[in-house]
């Protein structure tokens, strides 16, 4: 066994105000971390990690994960060198002989780098290792500060002879303690160390990193005072602790109808049928209508492959953080049901304002007493250690947004962890027609990454162009290099891939029925179409909504604007109407992005609460429960399109995209159909669309809306759409018609969703905007293939042809999504005694907030926030400041705002102060008077109404 008397203990790798830890010894503690991952990895997983060593003439598997774990001890060999013992100038004389080991300036101050060229040129000048699979071993290991560290001629000296032994020995010395012949890497072939492999030994390398840094766990101490056995037992404990790429649950067949509480639907049955193949899909697109139960079949198709397939967990990507949130608790839900056994599996929410969802919040703060309850299991936990940046992922099971998804694909620092996180999980995408061309096109490079690294993939939609579904199975089988036949079924359908050169389409048949059945959506809506101008659209709806209200006498009507200021000025008017005729007993509601983030989720949660599929209280208004004499109109913009679960009697919407209208009308009777306790009046699911007529389509659909359009929608895809609305009506006669989901899904879908070239008859005038839209797009593409960590590398020589060593602030130089340039504001308010708080905290504020609970802490006097703070404002406070927060993107305030972060006006805290905390670094504070209005000569003002959100007036310089 390897002497711990030798000389190599002599240098530090970790130190505090007072101890140090040998650089050696921090090795080992990494290195048992890593080997107690490794041996809980499942076999599939296992497989990823050591093929490349067990492929090698005499290496059994302890053989293979011995190597592994020498290569990961060695990642930090780079700080036996002067560039980093003599950054503890004031101590290195008690540690070693400076006399012996001298100071070079020259030195390299990055260890990682220095580690890199030690381990490469010993490698290849003492064993003769291939220099291209030493590179690629020792670049795995080398870049756990998250670059990818491969190139020997940007690097400094690593020091002289002295130091050179010294090296030299703890690298043997290492393969020594894990009984590691280092004769065996010659054999290595670069072929074999694929760009996965190198991706996953390199996440892998920076997890066992943070665990084996955690110095409460692993504390600083001498070498004499070094117990490796007692080391070895905290590393196995943690790991254990964690669950890290381990699920624990029972193996036992589940029922269906046990599990979520009701009998299977056409859709589920299929899914039910498909998990009882011999040959189970790597790729399932699931196509099926609004409320038709897509979530639950993902969910079971999913759990099949964690408890019987040997899958490490699950990540839900979701479009937004409002649906990542509602999805977060229905998987939680589903978790803890009791048929499926899952024990202690870390559940975590991922996204910027994860924290402030309330169900999340408490799943954490049990998790700490779950801590104290050490023999006690649970289904569900969320341990701390998962909440900090990028250990998201590796957690077992993760619902966030498709933002967390595509940066594992991407430059990012530590992209390889996020990849690590994922390998051999489950993944299930929702709402993928939503995303942007350019976010598609991350989307498709990850997809190839997930097929690489053993990812079974889940993707749902209700409205995906036939286009986009090909190109995604094919983006995934791209691995399989053979050129692969999608089936066309009818809508809707599941199409699947597992190998070979054909992705299998199966339509969905929907049972024949005596009844109708009340928990399903309706199979097809009557449309509307309202002719009207960009002047009229909003009154002309206002009216409508109100007729329909009073005519209907109970139920739900909800109302979808494209722009913020539309929604504003709808709420202004039915308002209006309402404080006039209070006798009309109508109740309104606003939602749209432009509210402080705690006004948001207090909104969020009283929609649901009213009008969402399990209400607790069923004397509000609920349209699965109408109460009489009671209506609810809900004014919204886009966040209603998709964001959440509720039900509407009838729909008034803005003209937008196909897809989109039909994502919107999937809330029309979503939770019942038939529902003998409605509204006489309201007799069959009803759309109303608000358009330009046929005549005059207009050339700027910026102009119809007030240009904030332009930028989401594609004008030719508006046009696209309205023609084919009026054509639809052609054969009644009248501006009426009736849509089938599942009949007519696809025609609708692929007909605006076409190439362009297929278009001109029906663009005439607009193909010129929609020549430039495909141009637009190849612009788009050439932007995400530079941000791209490019799947379609075969070697990892090709792969690493990039550097992002200059890369500081990877948040603003890449990006999941191209959006208009905005700035986030802070809100504060003076409270009256000259301390400034959140706007969120100001009573007059708070009280006329929609909001479910009529606050109880109204009168609760919080602490002052610690304005003062000589570093940074304290972690209680930071919390308090972002639920005041809200984005802009109108560009003339945006540049205002940002020559105030540059130039600092504020008094009351320091520049310095405030961005030393990340979650500010990017926020500037605004302050607001007492009638909560921010006010500028030239632009004109803010005015942050409590039920209307965030309202920009004009000034000078717009008018």
């Amino acid at each position: 066994m390897s002497d711990f008397n030798s000389e190599i203990f002599q240098f530090w790798g970790k130190a505090d105000e007072h101890s140090t830890l040998p650089a050696v010894c921090h090795m080992l503690d990494v290195a048992f971390v890593a080997k107690a991952i490794i041996q809980k990895l499942s076999e599939q997983e296992q497989h990823i990690l050591l093929q490349p060593f067990l492929a090698l003439e005499s290496i059994d598997e302890d053989a293979a994960i011995a190597m592994v774990v020498v290569l990961i001890a060695l990642h930090d060999i780079g700080k036996l060198t002067p560039g980093f013992q003599y950054k503890l100038k004031e101590r290195v004389e008690t540690l070693f002989d400076t006399s012996k080991f001298t100071h070079d300036e020259d030195a390299e101050t990055k260890h990682g780098n220095s580690g890199f060229v030690i381990l490469h040129n010993y490698f290849c000048e003492q064993y003769g290792v291939n220099n291209h699979a030493a590179r690629v071993m020792l670049c795995a290991v080398a870049s756990h500060h998250g670059v990818f560290v491969a190139n020997k001629k940007e690097c400094g000296l690593c020091g002289g002879e002295q130091w050179s032994d010294i090296q030299t020995q703890a690298i043997e010395w290492l393969a020594d303690y894990f009984s590691v012949d280092l004769d065996w890497f010659n054999q290595s072939q670069a072929k074999a160390l694929t760009p996965e492999w190198l991706s996953y030994i390199a996440g892998l390398c920076s997890v066992a990193d943070w665990i084996g840094s955690d110095a409460s766990q692993f504390n600083y101490c001498t070498v004499n005072e070094y117990n490796a056995e007692q080391r070895m037992d905290i590393a196995h404990a943690l790991v254990g602790f964690l669950n890290i790429k381990q699920v624990t649950a029972s193996k036992n067949k589940a029922d269906f109808a046990e599990v979520l509480g009701f009998k299977p639907n056409a859709l589920q049955l299929k899914v039910l049928e498909l998990i009882k193949q011999k040959e189970l899909p790597w790729i399932s697109i699931i196509e099926s209508g609004m409320g038709s139960g897509k979530t639950e079949a993902a969910q079971v198709l999913a759990d099949h492959f964690i408890r019987h397939m040997g899958h490490s967990g699950l990540y839900v990507a979701m479009p937004s953080q409002a649906t990542a949130n509602q999805l977060f608790k229905r998987t939680l839900h589903f978790l803890s049901k009791k048929e499926l056994g899952y024990q202690n599996i870390e559940a975590h929410l991922k996204h910027s304002n994860a924290d402030f969802e309330p169900q999340y919040e408490a799943l954490r703060l049990k998790s700490i007493d779950y801590q104290q309850q050490h023999d006690a299991t649970h289904s569900v936990v969320a341990n701390q250690w998962f909440t900090a940046k990028k250990h998201g992922l590796l957690a077992g099971v993760c619902v966030g947004t498709v933002d967390q998804l595509l940066m594992a694909a991407m430059l990012y620092k530590h992209n390889f962890v996020r990849l690590f996180g994922l390998a051999n999980k489950v993944l299930i995408l929702d709402e993928v027609h939503s995303l942007q061309s350019f976010q598609l096109d991350l989307l498709k490079n990850t997809l190839q990454w997930m097929a690489k690294l053993q990812v079974r993939v889940i993707i749902l939609s209700a409205t995906l162009p036939r286009t986009m579904l090909v190109e995604l199975i094919h983006a995934y089988a791209k691995a399989c290099k053979q050129a692969i036949e999608v089936e066309n079924s009818p809508y809707p359908r599941i199409t699947t891939f597992s190998s070979g050169s054909l992705a299998r389409s199966y339509t969905i048949v929907e049972r024949q029925q005596k009844n109708e059945d009340l928990s399903r959506p309706p199979a097809s809506y009557h449309v509307q179409l309202h002719e009207t101008t960009p002047k009229h659209c909003v009154s002309r709806m206002a009216d409508d909504v109100l007729t329909t209200a009073n005519k209907a006498g109970c139920g739900v009507f909800v109302c979808i604007l494209n722009t913020v200021n539309k929604v504003q000025e709808l709420s202004e008017i039915i308002t209006k109407y309402c404080d006039e005729n209070k006798a009309s007993n109508i109740e309104h509601l606003t939602f749209h992005a432009k509210y402080p983030l705690a006004t948001r989720l207090s909104i969020e949660e009283l929609i649901e609460h009213q009008v969402g599929k399990h209400p607790t209280d069923h004397q509000r208004i609920n349209p699965n429960r109408p109460v009489k004499d009671k209506r609810l109109i809900l004014i919204g913009s886009q966040v209603l399109e998709q964001s959440l679960d509720y039900d509407a009697c009838e729909m008034f919407t803005q003209i937008a995209p196909v897809d989109l209208l039909l994502q919107r009308v999937g809330r029309v009777w979503r939770h019942q159909i038939n529902n003998s306790v409605r509204s006489e009046f309201v007799k069959a699911p009803k759309l109303n669309i608000y358009l330009p007529s046929m005549d005059k389509i207009p050339q700027d659909y910026g102009e119809w809306f007030g240009h904030g359009e332009v930028f989401i929608y594609p004008s030719h895809l508006l046009a696209v759409t309205t023609r084919l609305l009026w054509a639809a009506c052609e054969e009644t006669d009248e501006s009426t018609f009736q849509i089938d989901i599942n009949q007519d899904m696809d025609d609708w879908i692929n007909k605006v969703y076409a190439d362009v070239d297929q278009q001109v008859t029906w663009l005439e005038q607009e193909y010129d905007k929609a020549f430039e839209f495909r141009l637009d797009k190849r612009t788009q593409y050439v932007l995400a293939k530079r941000m791209m960590f490019d799947a379609s590398k075969a070697s990892v020589r090709d792969l690493l042809k990039y550097n992002n060593s200059e890369i500081e602030n990877d948040e603003v130089v890449l990006s999941t999504r191209l959006t208009s340039i905005s700035v986030q504001l802070i809100f504060l308010v003076d409270s009256g005694e000259r301390q400034l708080i959140p706007v969120t905290e100001f009573l007059p504020y708070k009280q006329k907030v929609q909001t479910l609970k009529r606050l109880e802490n109204e009168c609760k006097e919080l602490a002052e926030i610690d304005w003062g703070a000589e570093q940074r404002l304290k972690k209680g406070d930071i919390a308090r400041l972002k639920q005041a927060q809200i984005s802009m993107s109108h560009s003339k305030w945006v540049t205002h705002f940002q020559e105030q972060e540059e130039h600092w006006p504020f008094a009351f805290v320091t520049k310095e102060v405030w961005q030393r905390s990340p979650t500010l670094f990017n926020c500037v504070p605004v302050i607001l008077d007492q009638d909560l209005t921010y006010s500028n000569s030239k632009l004109g003002e803010l005015r942050l109404n409590p039920k209307l959100g965030l309202i920009v007036g004009k000034g000078k310089s717009y008018e």
